[in-house]
């Protein structure tokens, strides 16, 4: 699991969150990248929409351009949805969750992008 986040307090939560998972914490989108092309493989990917540099959209895009299967197996957080956000997941499929979401809804939505990673 590759949880992505600009906020190390966040990320620890999400990791207690999953717990079970074996989760790998990127700080940033750009980070998150350059352990998938280095070779990493994961279950699933969570990660923030708003981040510095490159946000999660960005992060989804470039993600669908060099690993299209991993990007099946994303869910986006946000804690500030809007129109272009909305537009975004739905056009490109994305699950999304907002912030402050419950526990099992996370972890619920981790497992049906895991499911990807079977097909």
């Amino acid at each position: 699991m590759l949880v992505v986040d600009d906020d190390p307090l966040v990320g620890r939560m999400i990791g207690r969150v999953l717990q079970g998972f074996r989760v790998t914490f990127a700080q940033s989108a750009t980070g998150a990248l350059g352990r998938i092309q280095a070779g990493g493989d994961f279950q699933a990917i969570v990660c923030d929409v708003r981040m510095p540099g490159m946000s999660g959209l960005q992060f989804h895009d470039e993600l669908a351009r060099v690993a299209p299967s991993l990007a099946k197996r994303m869910v986006l957080l946000t804690g500030a949805w809007d129109a272009q956000i909305a537009a975004y997941a739905g056009r490109a499929c994305v699950p999304w969750l907002p912030k402050p979401f419950a526990p099992e809804q996370l972890r619920a939505a981790v497992r049906q992008a895991a499911r990807h990673a079977a097909k």
